[in-house]
This record gives structure tokens, sequence and C-alpha cells, in this order.
């Protein structure tokens, strides 16, 4: 296989978890609208929930819940994740036989998550997919979450390549924007229930097949 010469120079892609590599959001809605129940608040819009995905979880905890411990919410947002998070996840329409093309080609995977490494390892091992993934940055790593682009220069570093020979492919605001903090390319996924967000990417994949076709052909 050969790379197409758009993307001739680009060796790794980093890529986000949830609404990129694992369809999460009816977990991620059902599992924010039982706090609200719980904490007998509001629940928000669908349109607005789809978006809690992005951020860490403790900015829409201090955003939606600012009188509730922070550990308090997470032990509770963790026992519903330990029951429902993958049985109300699946992964997208010819996303493995993408990643293991992609492997096959020879390009280095690594994700970056605002997921604790528990969640980011129980989603991605039961989905069957950790192995395709040469490096993982959840949000428990130490570095600060996307936008800020450390775990992005670490992935270079770590893989000694330099910011034209990457890119990061995501589906909210935050993945691009860490890309361009980084000074990497950038992709968006529209497969999923967000808007495109405002920042622009310099590349669109409507399906994991585009992301196929972008980057390798027989």
């Amino acid at each position: 296989m050969n790379k197409t010469s758009k993307n001739k120079n680009i060796k790794a892609i980093i890529f986000d978890l949830d609404g990129t590599l694992v369809d999460t959001a009816l977990y991620i809605v059902l599992n924010y609208t039982h706090l609200f129940y719980k904490y007998h608040k509001q629940v928000p819009s669908l349109e607005t929930m789809v978006y809690f995905s992005g951020p860490p979880l403790t900015e829409i905890f201090k955003r939606y819940f600012p009188e509730i411990p922070q550990e308090e919410l997470l032990e509770e947002f963790q026992a519903f994740a330990d029951k429902y998070d993958n049985i109300f996840a699946n992964l997208y329409e010819g996303e493995i036989q993408t990643l293991i093309k992609l492997k096959e080609t020879g390009y280095k995977l690594a994700v970056i998550t605002s997921k604790r490494e528990k969640a980011m390892n129980d989603n991605l091992s039961y989905f069957k997919i950790k192995e395709y993934f040469d490096i993982l940055i959840p949000l428990d790593s130490g570095f600060p979450p996307k936008p800020n682009p450390e775990s992005i220069k670490y992935i270079l570093k770590t893989l000694n390549l330099n910011g034209e020979e990457a890119m990061i492919i995501g589906d909210s605001e935050s993945d691009i924007q860490a890309g361009i903090n980084a000074s990497i390319k950038t992709g968006l996924v529209t497969f999923g229930l967000k808007k495109k967000p405002k920042v622009k990417a310099d590349e669109e994949f409507p399906s994991f097949k585009d992301i196929e076709r972008s980057f390798v052909y027989e």
C-alpha cells in the first residue's frame, strides 16, 4: 500500500476517543441524565449534552453542579460507567478495517482522551482495538487536557517526528484547536451528532472509510 500524495508526509495519526473511536453519545447522555435527576437539576437538551464528551468531567461538574463535592460526583459518574459505559457504546462502521490498514501501511497510532486511564482502557479493551495503538494518553496522565498541545508534543518527541508528520483526528473543537496549537495537521470526523466547530480543520471525514481513503490505497 502507498500513502496518498495529500498525506504523504504523515507518519502518525492521533485519535480522540469519545465520538471518534467509540460512539459513546448515548452512554454520555444517559450518565449525565442520571446525575441531573439524582441531584434534582433541570436536564439540559440533547443538543447540549452531546457536547459533554469533549471537556473533562470536572469542567462539566463545575458548570452544572457547583454546590456538589467533586469527589461525590466522580464516584457517582464512575459507578454508572462501570455498569453501562460499554453496553451503551459502539464502534463505527468500517473502523476495525481502517485501523488494520493504517497499521499495515506503517502509521504510528495514538489516543489522547479526556477519559481517565481506567475508563479509557475499559473502552479500548472491550472493543478489542487497544492493540492498534502505540501511545495512549488519558486525562490522568499528568498532561493538561486538550486544547493544550503538550500531550501532542510529547507524542511527537517520543516518535521522533516533527509537526508536518502528524495529524490529530477528533470530533470536537478542543481536538482541532489542540492540533493547531501543536502545529500539526487536523482532521474532523463528521459522523457524530455534534455540529461542526467554528475552528476549521484541514480535512473532514464523514466515515472511517474516508479516513482510510485519505491515508492508504491499494
